[in-house]
């Protein structure tokens, strides 16, 4: 829980708060929402996360959808 906090702030510019709140989410449901962003930037965020949590060998998933 403690790295997707970090990775929330980190890459998706949340406060402590929100970081915890949507930590909570998706350790209660499996997944969760953690923002809405132009097609190009969700992508880059998601690689971003994605990297981040193989170097530090987390099974962590990032999905991103265009709506």
């Amino acid at each position: 829980m403690e790295f997707v906090i970090r990775v929330l702030k980190q890459i998706f510019n949340k406060n402590q708060e929100q970081a915890e709140n949507i930590t909570k989410k998706i350790h209660q449901d499996g997944q969760g929402i953690v923002g809405s962003y132009v097609h190009e930037v969700a992508e880059q965020k998601g690689i971003e996360t994605t990297l981040l949590a193989r170097q530090e060998n987390f099974p962590l998933q990032v999905k991103v959808k265009k709506q």
